[in-house]
């Protein structure tokens, strides 16, 4: 048990590490500034864009304040799988319970690339959910 802990104190500052060197340089953006940036001309909904951010921000439990909707979880934030191999089961369970739809794995495995993807795939099943009703 003891030895067990410097393990993960270890574990702790190297992901710490990860997550600066992932956003080092990059300015912090809230909410708001999140979605006007990479949303907003799109035209979809804010509840949508802060929603997916919250829940990977709690999932991940990283702040996500340097976030981009270019970042890539398969190639500079693919270190998030290394730390939690489930956090990615984890965040899918999340949004479908938050937004009530499902995503099929097909789906998931072409758009939970990066932040875009994601949050453009849930846009698009809250609205085919909407129009079937």
């Amino acid at each position: 048990m003891l030895a067990s802990l410097p393990l993960a104190a270890l574990d702790t500052r190297k992901r710490r590490r990860a997550i600066e060197e992932a956003f080092r340089g990059r300015q912090e953006l809230d909410e708001r500034d999140f979605y006007e940036k990479y949303f907003e001309q799109r035209e979809i909904p804010f509840f949508i864009v802060r929603k997916v951010r919250q829940i990977l921000e709690r999932d991940l439990d990283a702040d996500l304040s340097r976030l981009s909707a270019e970042d890539d979880f398969t190639k500079n934030l693919n270190f998030f799988w290394q730390f939690d191999s489930l956090a990615d089961a984890e965040i899918v369970l999340s949004l479908e319970e938050e937004f009530q739809i499902k995503l099929a794995e097909k789906n998931l495995q072409e758009e939970f690339r990066t932040v875009d993807g994601l949050v453009n795939l849930v846009w698009r099943k809250v609205r085919e959910k909407e129009e079937s009703v």
